[in-house]
């Protein structure tokens, strides 16, 4: 994921209950999770594959992952990932062991969210907001593809201000694209700050929402989607990634969430694996586009690096908000 957990729990549930409960008001001030330095160094790994039909275009991530950051995921254990970075792509997949999973789903999944945003762009979008932007770097990779538009990076205050330091450092500079929105999830009102901001709720927009609906509850993730249909012009769109339900109660996903529970970010929410298309339409979306991980796997890793036959347990999904009646 590309954002601290906590702060999205408050995001979604702001989105529902126009503020926070108490269970979920604590967030460690600007300092990233270590889930989200694990995925930024997968998508780092997977930027240095040589042939561009393989590898994903975050050139950014692994200059995100500087000295402090490298240390956050050193002392949280993570010396694999570290020891991986400094690997061709291959290796260091393989050398990852059954990390493998997780690393070529994040790699994958930052490919193909990449050429949805593209396509929403040329399909006319003036407006990005990225939901719990943390070290997502789309805002600062596309340059051309994002002339003329506006990109809003919504955010907790703190997290947001490392995020900006880290740019700074990195570019040189804040671009003046860029549009950085903090959100006090315990008082502020999402609509409001993105208003505040210069959102244009008449604007055709593309939101980008990745790695989150899983780690927040169901009437988080509704709440969210209810938003974007309810606060963006016809033709918008919406990016997200989600698993099934029946994914959570699988063996390896189990396994893997007895090391997110440790951290404090495990997987709580799938959406039913009988009514996908009817869950989304529900909040007011239409499903455009929906691609499983193991469709994608097959589609952008090289031949026989894992085995991508069985079906596919966790997707993305480009949802759009339909023409009003």
């Amino acid at each position: 994921m590309s954002k601290s957990i906590r702060c999205i729990v408050a995001l979604g549930a702001l989105a529902v209950f126009g503020s926070v409960p108490p269970a979920i008001r604590a967030v460690e001030p600007g300092k990233p999770a270590v889930t989200a330095l694990e995925t930024t160094a997968y998508r780092a790994i997977g930027a240095k594959h040589p042939d561009p039909k393989i590898r994903n275009d975050d050139y950014l991530a692994e200059r995100f992952l500087g000295t402090e950051e490298r240390a956050i995921l050193k002392a949280e254990g993570s010396e694999t990932v570290l020891a991986a970075l400094e690997l061709d792509t291959v290796t260091a997949w393989k050398s990852l062991g059954p990390g493998i999973a997780f690393a070529t789903a994040v790699h994958v999944r930052t490919r193909h969210i990449d050429d949805m945003f593209k396509e929403s762009l040329a399909a006319g979008a003036t407006q990005v907001v990225i939901l719990g932007a943390g070290l997502d770097s789309r805002a600062y990779r596309f340059g051309e593809t994002l002339r003329g538009a506006r990109v809003f990076e919504v955010d907790f205050p703190p997290t947001q201000e490392y995020k900006k330091k880290r740019v700074q450092e990195i570019l040189g500079g804040l671009p003046p694209h860029v549009a950085y929105v903090p959100i006090d999830f315990t008082k502020d009102d999402l609509a409001t700050v993105l208003r505040q901001a210069g959102y244009d709720t008449t604007k055709k927009t593309v939101f980008i929402w990745e790695g989150v609906t899983f780690y927040i509850p169901e009437t988080a993730v509704n709440g969210t989607l209810a938003f974007v249909a309810a606060n963006s012009a016809p033709g918008s769109r919406i990016v997200f990634d989600y698993f099934l339900e029946s994914a959570l109660k699988s063996p390896s996903i189990v396994a893997l969430n007895k090391r997110l529970t440790a951290l404090g970010e495990p997987l709580i929410f799938g959406i039913p694996d009988d009514n996908r298309e009817g869950f989304i339409a529900r909040q007011g979306l239409r499903t455009i586009s929906e691609m499983g991980t193991n469709e994608l796997r097959r589609r952008f890793l090289p031949s026989g690096l894992v085995d991508a036959s069985a079906p596919s347990v966790n997707y993305v999904c480009t949802a759009e908000v339909p023409e009003r009646r």
